[in-house]
């Protein structure tokens, strides 16, 4: 699966259990990580398997029996790996950044920086990854044929799994690689990609809500509640992942003309130079004003850190009158900033990548302004309601 920017790839991964990721390494410099929520999957698939080898080799020996499973269950998750990468080195050469690879509850997910720039691009990217599953199932298969009874049969299951894989991928609904294909598709014909992402996501949602109503009746009236749960589970899943997919377009559609020139707001009352105590800070600015960001500069207005309240308010009381700003604030090196004539879509997946709420506006190094969460949310606001008007 592909998730354009890091934003939207943590929204989609953090929306199941919250999405702490676990670092593998890197793969052709492209990070590959692990989410909590692979854990679960992971198990699941690998006691199934277990129970499965026994009923199908009964005279198997029980360390066998799982060993044959765990070694299934890491192979399984190795071939949706070369998935994503099949995606993601696709990508690379047509000018798409890929930031990473996270494994999670439903597979993997491929975070590219940026929508390709053509509609052959989308395909040939979407079509990348169901093609490297399609050959890998091809592959354990003929490796089955050849191999003695144990390891034939988990290469069988590796070859099963892998051309299931391939063909559920290329559903046409959005977000599945069918879905970016017909979305490449619809982009080439009416040459609009925020209309093609709309129809590609109604696909997706007309595919979600089919998942859903099979799982249901699969619960209710076939007797396979857990497989029905899943199936329900899975369309929930994709549902949301294609109206997110379409509200990132409708912001971008918004935000992406605007510059942050247009929208940098002063910060004139909120400077600092860093020798001031945090106690002088907290009295005359925080509880008078209300200001909760300060930023620490040179003479020459040059950006050397940020202080929040949050930094002021963890120095205990009866330190902050002995102790300078300037000893507890973020470096200007750390920070997220953006420049003047990057644009507000810039700035909005800057502070999502982030995890802020501002971003400093600098010029060469000159601190300009600010732009807060606030003001793009206010531009959203009104051009949602243009557009609903």
């Amino acid at each position: 699966m592909l998730a354009r920017g890091q934003g939207m790839a943590r929204a989609v991964v953090r929306g199941v259990f919250g999405g702490q990721a676990w670092s593998l390494g890197r793969v052709a410099g492209i990070p590959i990580a692990i989410d909590r929520s692979w854990i679960l999957i992971f198990l699941l698939i690998t006691f199934s398997l277990g129970g499965s080898f026994a009923a199908e080799r009964p005279d198997w020996p029980v360390a066998a029996r799982w060993g044959a499973a765990l070694s299934a269950s890491l192979l399984f998750f190795a071939s949706i790996v070369l998935h994503e990468l099949g995606h993601s080195l696709t990508a690379l050469p047509l000018g798409v950044r890929v930031r990473s690879i996270t494994l999670f509850l439903f597979g993997g997910l491929a975070a590219l920086e940026s929508e390709p720039r053509r509609p052959r691009d989308e395909i040939l990217i979407a079509v990348a990854g169901p093609l490297v599953s399609a050959l890998l199932g091809a592959a354990f298969l003929g490796l089955a044929a050849g191999l003695p009874d144990g390891p034939a049969l988990v290469a069988g299951w590796l070859g099963r799994i892998n051309l299931m894989l391939a063909v559920f991928n290329v559903l046409p609904g959005f977000p599945l690689d069918g879905g970016r294909v017909l979305r490449g598709v619809a982009w080439a014909a009416t040459g609009s990609f925020e209309q093609a992402t709309r129809m590609a996501a109604a696909s997706g949602a007309f595919l979600a809500y089919g998942l859903m109503g099979l799982g249901g009746l699969a619960a209710l009236l076939g007797g396979q509640v857990l497989g029905g749960l899943w199936l329900v589970f899975i369309g929930w899943f994709l549902l949301s992942t294609a109206r997110l997919s379409v509200a990132q377009v409708e912001l971008e559609q918004v935000l992406a003309p605007v510059s942050c020139r247009e929208l940098v707001e002063s910060v004139s009352g909120a400077l600092l130079d860093g020798s001031e105590s945090a106690a002088s800070v907290i009295d005359t600015a925080v509880l008078r004003r209300g200001l909760r960001t300060f930023y620490v500069v040179d003479a020459r207005e040059q950006l050397r850190g940020l202080v929040t309240l949050g930094e002021l308010a963890a120095i205990p009381p009866g330190e902050r009158a002995a102790t300078a700003v300037e000893s507890v604030m973020r470096p200007a090196h750390g920070l997220v900033v953006v420049a003047p004539g990057e644009s507000a879509w810039q700035a909005f997946r800057k502070m999502a990548e982030g995890g802020v709420n501002q971003l400093p506006v600098l010029a060469d190094g000159r601190l300009v302004g600010a732009i807060t969460r606030e003001r793009l949310v206010q531009l959203v606001q009104a051009g949602a309601s243009l557009r609903s008007g």
